[in-house]
């Protein structure tokens, strides 16, 4: 008992005769500062690796996506073309159809809806930002019809960033994608561009589907997206098989010398046909991928060292940067994961855990 009680007073900081033990005092102290110290650096690294708000100019660029979105949900109505937009709850614009005659594959809804969240635009300037990318400099984006949203965040990011955009898209879609037989990517992207939303057109086309050289589209859908690229006026890339096509779009890469290749979709002479492919790790793609950057344009990219940002698998790296899965297009903070900071925070926090010390035994008065 009489330890105890010796306890009691150490614990609370009392003396055996009521009055404030000195020594206790200033072990109490001693902890209150320990625990607030780790307060405020568990407080800074929460900082450093959570969220950042949207600054003036990303915030204007994700008005600026939103503002095209609205803009081609009510052309499209206003033009006939609305089958289709009751997949699209929050008015996009560029949501497709379950299936068509310029349709290559299945796709999923909710990834395609996911594409259009003006985030993406923002998300694209930050990856930008982190490659170091100035003013004049060219990028290389190839993209497929699959997912337009992504392809118009990316031209509009691009070009609120001044850069110089080399732009090569497929035209066949997955499902729900641009594959809507009247208004193919051509169509909504001359929209765009008479609207002012965008200026970027395309260099060239492909066909898209099996080796992009339309190998699975119907007679009718293949004719649909070469009149569509002809009406354009833009050159659409033709080749005998997919090598060749990944060597022809391979050569047109290495001769505009991007500072970044972005991938959008599943194109397959960006992919390739060499199953490791299947690996890559999407978003920026790191060297330690290089094992599975395939034959396609990615692979030859990678080893010539242009940086990839990889665009498919949209869960995963929506997880990663913080845009939600199929949410609604809402301005947001976006993720800005620092994976060191958030490290340091836990090695700090269980530190302090295994060494703090609510009392402290002293020796017992005889």
């Amino acid at each position: 008992m009489k330890h105890l009680l010796q306890m009691l007073r150490d614990f609370s900081g009392f003396a055996a005769d009521g009055q404030p033990d000195s020594g206790q005092r200033r072990f109490s102290l001693f902890n209150s500062i320990r625990l607030l110290l780790m307060a405020a650096g568990l407080t800074a690294m929460w900082y450093l690796a959570g969220a950042a708000g949207l600054n003036p100019e990303e915030d204007r660029l994700w008005e600026r996506v939103r503002a095209a979105q609205v803009h081609l949900s009510q052309w499209r109505q206003s033009n006939g073309n609305a089958t289709g937009l009751e997949n699209d709850p929050w008015n996009c614009g560029l949501i497709g159809l379950e299936w068509s005659s310029t349709t290559t594959t299945l796709g999923e809804l909710a990834s395609k809806r996911t594409a259009c969240n003006p985030a993406w635009a923002v998300q694209f300037s930050r990856w930008f930002n982190e490659l170091g990318l100035k003013p004049g400099d060219p990028i290389a984006i190839y993209s497929s019809g699959s997912f337009p949203g992504l392809l118009l965040n990316a031209i509009a990011a691009s070009e609120a960033m001044q850069l110089k955009p080399l732009l090569i898209v497929s035209l066949g879609a997955s499902t729900w994608g641009a594959n809507h037989p009247d208004m193919p990517w051509p169509v909504l992207a001359a929209e765009l561009r008479r609207s002012g939303f965008i200026h970027k057109r395309a260099d060239y086309y492909t066909l898209g589907g099996g080796a992009e050289l339309g190998h699975g589209l119907s007679p009718e859908g293949e004719a649909l997206l070469r009149k569509a690229a002809e009406a354009s006026g833009v050159e659409l890339l033709t080749a005998d098989k997919l090598q060749q096509m990944i060597a022809l779009k391979s050569g047109i890469l290495e001769s505009f010398q991007p500072k970044v290749f972005i991938n959008i979709g599943g194109s397959q002479a960006n992919l390739g046909d060499a199953l490791e492919i299947l690996r890559l790790q999407p978003g920026l793609v790191t060297d330690a991928e290089l094992d599975h950057a395939g034959n396609g344009v990615i692979g030859f990219a990678m080893r010539n060292d242009i940086p990839v940002l990889h665009m498919l698998n949209l869960k995963s790296i929506s997880d990663r940067v913080g845009i939600p899965y199929d949410g609604s297009p809402r301005k947001m903070v976006l993720a800005r994961v620092n994976t060191w900071w958030s490290g340091a925070g836990l090695v700090l926090f269980f530190i302090v855990l295994f060494t703090h010390r609510r009392w402290r035994l002293e020796p017992a008065e005889n």
